[in-house]
């Protein structure tokens, strides 16, 4: 099933850049304590986020900008892991076409999917519109209300990301469980790199929430609610 067809967006994100510069600027203003913070809080996610072996929730899982039209190893750990679990609820696979690729993140892990295990394909829900982490879960919690169904879902993705869109979920009013793509959490340098980039995202998402609410300005509220 497709929740969404693929559609552009297109335009500069003005609220996004300004959060961005605020962000930077408060991160410069605590000599990186802020940023810190949530490095660790990314890291501890990472170590401690769980690997069950089954499910009984709507399984989210994000997808990951191809190479050439093809999944990569950390996109490929995520669907693995998607078949290792034992479940019979939906299963949400998320992202739309992002350049220079002509394939959805989704359809290529509709894909994979169906190569290794073709009796899925009745679980499985393709969000191909959306092109980053807030817009894909808001996607999955359209698809959600309109079924009636409770906001109650697993996350699936990669380590490093999992604090990340644990904080994005709450925020839109999922309550989540974690389901890490990889047995344990892998200390290379590439992945320690990782968690500081995600720690970064994740602070320019919370200074962004904290100011709209503070402004109370409805615009920017409804970018990330």
């Amino acid at each position: 099933m497709r929740l969404t067809s693929s559609a552009s967006q297109q335009g500069v994100d003005w609220d996004g850049l300004l959060m961005l510069v605020l962000s930077t600027l408060f991160i410069l203003t605590t000599l990186g304590l802020s940023w810190l913070w949530l490095i660790f809080k990314t890291y501890r996610t990472a170590q401690q986020a769980p690997t069950p072996s089954q499910i009984q929730r709507p399984l989210i899982v994000f997808g990951k900008q191809l190479r050439h039209n093809q999944i990569d190893n950390d996109y490929r750990a995520r669907l693995q892991r998607v078949l290792a679990l034992q479940t019979d609820q939906p299963i949400f696979v998320l992202g739309g076409i992002t350049a220079p690729n002509s394939v959805s993140e989704a359809k290529a892990g509709e894909t994979f999917l169906r190569q290794h295990q073709p009796d899925l394909k009745p679980q499985l829900i393709l969000e191909e519109a959306s092109r980053n982490t807030l817009e894909n879960l808001k996607q999955a919690r359209l698809f959600l209300t309109r079924q009636d169904n409770p906001l109650q879902v697993a996350l699936l993705s990669n380590r490093y990301h999992l604090y990340r869109c644990q904080a994005l979920a709450q925020g839109l009013g999922f309550d989540v469980t974690l389901v890490a793509a990889e047995d344990r959490f892998d200390g290379h340098w590439t992945n320690c790199y990782k968690i500081f980039m995600e720690a970064f995202f994740s602070h320019w998402y919370h200074t962004g929430a904290r100011v709209s609410r503070w402004l109370n300005n409805k615009r920017m509220l409804a970018k990330i609610h």
